[in-house]
């Protein structure tokens, strides 16, 4: 099965000279806890509602000053849409993250997160060793 096949299409996205405020905004708005800055169409950066509490609200910055490129995830890893589900699950595994962004050519096409990937997991022993592994790493 391919990435293309489980993943969240059309992510929310924001420029990298959007404030935290803007997006925690965005994050409500929208009702998601990942997005992805943009510029010029090109993946640059991802930010979750954690680093908005630890990097921006705890740290005592200003989140109406303070630009997403300050704060957020730079390069993130990434997948492909044409990618099979179990080598983005060894990924999500690996790196014990929740979510990943989903590229073609350089552009954000979707996300793919456990959740996405846990009904096909229940089929795949290798999705399911891997998914295991992160919440394993979550754990600790």
């Amino acid at each position: 099965m391919k990435v293309s096949e489980r993943m969240t299409k059309n992510p929310i996205t924001v420029d990298p000279s959007a404030t935290a405020k803007d997006v925690a905004e965005k994050m409500k708005k929208e009702n998601v806890g990942t997005v992805l800055v943009t510029d010029e169409g090109l993946l640059t950066g991802i930010v979750i509602d954690r680093q908005i509490i630890t990097k921006v609200v705890a740290a005592g910055k200003d989140p109406a000053k303070l630009k997403v490129s300050e704060f957020m995830t730079e390069s993130p890893v990434t997948a492909r849409s044409d990618m099979e589900i179990e080598e983005a699950s060894r990924i999500i595994g690996e790196k014990g993250f929740r979510r990943i962004p989903v590229v073609e050519d350089g552009k954000p096409v979707g996300i793919i997160s456990v959740a996405d990937i846990v009904e096909h997991a229940r089929t795949c022993t290798v999705c399911m060793t891997n998914i295991l592994n992160e919440a394993a790493k979550a754990q600790r």
